[in-house]
């Protein structure tokens, strides 16, 4: 397991809701450690996977909390719809027992441990490599935004769209650049590029791609939960600078209104 880094700024993305940032701020407040308010929004794409990051410099963006309603709404009918996958290959689980697993909307990963405790398969990795991941038998798309609606629907919400873990998106390079400079001409910021995944050609890769289309190279641990194999803190070799969280809040704008 990677060791704990001091960490002094962080933000908090959890996947389609605001609903933990409150807490998380009041408790930096009390341990002295500035929390940025984020988001990990879903996006359609195939065929791997696109992930969304907005940072924030409020709480809860009215415009972005009523939307994140609907999208909550749609992954409890994914998560329905996956179970009846699951039912049909022979390993039943009750909805209550996953969404009881999840303190926000429902994912794959509430889904997945129900399958270890059900002893259905060993651990979360093995449940999305048999049953969970793209492809995979149980799979059900995630009824998400297209990369433009949420890249619009973060900026147009106050925030600074990044995309997250670009190597996930499972294209190749070239293609990986058409999808990231698509998106940057429809207001994103940035790219991780520093994260404790990328291996060094991953990194000059992306760094070089950031510096070409103008963007930030941002980053995070993409720490979980306290068991995981990454550690809060650690955003990879060389580290996230320490300006970058205020060079990405700077990009953040007063939210749109709606006409009357």
């Amino acid at each position: 397991m990677a060791a704990q880094a001091e960490v002094s700024t962080l933000a908090l993305t959890d996947h389609d809701t605001l609903g933990g940032v409150a807490e998380a701020q009041t408790a930096g407040d009390q341990l002295g450690v500035r929390v940025i308010a984020g988001i990990e929004l879903s996006v359609r794409h195939r065929p791997g996977t696109f992930h969304l990051l907005g940072y924030f410099t409020e709480p809860a963006p009215n415009r972005l909390v009523a939307r994140l309603d609907a999208l909550a709404e749609g992954r409890r009918q994914r998560a329905a719809a996956i179970l009846a996958k699951l039912e049909a290959l022979g390993k039943p689980l009750g909805f209550d027992d996953v969404a009881d697993r999840a303190d926000g909307p429902i994912g794959r990963p509430h889904i997945a441990d129900a399958m270890v405790d059900a002893g259905y398969v060993s651990s979360r990795l093995q449940a999305f490599e048999r049953y969970l991941g793209n492809g995979g038998p149980a799979y059900v798309a995630i009824p998400g935004l297209e990369p433009a609606q949420a890249v619009a629907l973060i900026a147009s919400s106050g925030g600074a769209p990044v995309l997250a873990h670009p190597y996930s998106l499972g294209v190749g390079m070239k293609r990986m650049r058409s999808i990231i400079q698509a998106s940057r001409d429809a207001g994103m910021v940035g790219i991780e590029v520093h994260r404790p995944d990328h291996t060094p050609d991953q990194f000059h890769m992306l760094r070089k791609l950031a510096r070409q289309l103008g963007l930030l190279a941002c980053g995070g641990s993409d720490f979980h939960r306290v068991g995981d194999d990454r550690a809060l803190g650690d955003t990879g070799t060389p580290p996230l600078p320490p300006v970058l969280p205020d060079q990405l809040l700077d990009h953040c704008q007063a939210p749109e209104t709606s006409p009357r």
